[in-house]
């Protein structure tokens, strides 16, 4: 027996419904893709931070390193040229909206420090992507608002001060609580590079005339009146060598920094000699 074709009705009720169910299915597809552009739109929002238009650097940036230059004695050749090799290092490792800071040390020691300069990472083209920024202006901000304004302000650090007093701890005390300790997040890494032949030298702490020990110089009313909180923060120190290195600067004077850095709560990472 032949089956009955279907009547014009019901195909016409089929071909509606198959209509209703497409336009339900592109209004859902549009609704997902909504969804997921406002999803990523969110994220990118959350994640792009406010920078000042100078510095570059956010409210609160990822680390803080903070170069500290005390150079009383002219550089040789290889030391400047070291020296600039590792203050090349130094910029490539501050990690995206990392603040640099870059002083040195005043001999009158009568005012708490200024920065030379101050910067931050606004990262490279490899950090961002066409979806949540702009990678060519991240670059360009990079080279020309971040590495050119540093790589002048380093051309200046080598030349040498001549100055008759070194306050290495007090200018140390200085970057502590003008750079560091203004910090929201207790977590956010800290770091002081000191550039430095480590000879403190003023009225009442003198490493030239003759080098304390840790006890005797921890121990001193000269040294609780410079000391100060240096929880947490890492050190590096790159030790500029003297002619007279033999005499003015024996190991036991790298050891004594460690004791007195230690002693108010930081830590020696690295301790490197200049070549030269």
């Amino acid at each position: 027996m032949r089956k009955p074709r279907p009547s014009r009705r019901s195909a016409a009720a089929a071909r509606a419904k198959r209509e209703t169910l497409k336009g339900w299915l592109q209004i859902s597809g549009v609704v997902a893709l909504t969804a997921v552009v406002g999803v990523t739109y969110f994220m990118v929002a959350k994640g792009a931070k406010a920078l000042d238009d100078e510095t570059l650097c956010p409210r609160e940036p990822s680390s803080v390193t903070v170069l500290l230059v005390d150079v009383t004695d002219p550089m040789t050749t290889a030391q400047k040229q070291d020296f600039q090799n590792q203050l090349d290092h130094l910029r490539r490792t501050i990690p995206r909206y990392g603040k640099l800071i870059v002083t040195k040390v005043d001999s009158s020691s009568s005012e708490l420090l200024k920065p030379i300069i101050v910067r931050c990472n606004p990262g490279t083209a490899t950090d961002v992507s066409e979806w949540n920024g702009n990678p060519r202006a991240v670059q360009e901000a990079h080279d020309q608002k971040f590495v050119a304004p540093l790589e002048a302000a380093f051309k200046d650090l080598s030349g040498a001060s001549g100055a008759d007093r070194s306050p290495i701890l007090e200018s140390i005390q200085s970057v502590a609580l003008t750079e560091l300790a203004p910090l929201e997040s207790s977590d956010t890494p800290r770091k002081v590079v000191v550039v430095s032949d480590l000879l403190q030298n003023t009225d009442a702490i003198n490493f030239y005339d003759r080098l304390p020990s840790p006890d005797e110089l921890l121990e001193s009313a000269a040294f609780r009146r410079v000391r100060t909180d240096l929880s947490g923060v890492q050190f590096e120190i790159w030790m500029l060598e003297r002619s007279d290195a033999t005499t003015t600067q024996p190991r036991a004077l790298v050891d004594l920094w460690d004791s007195a850095i230690a002693a108010q709560g930081g830590s020696i990472e690295r301790a490197y000699n200049v070549s030269g």
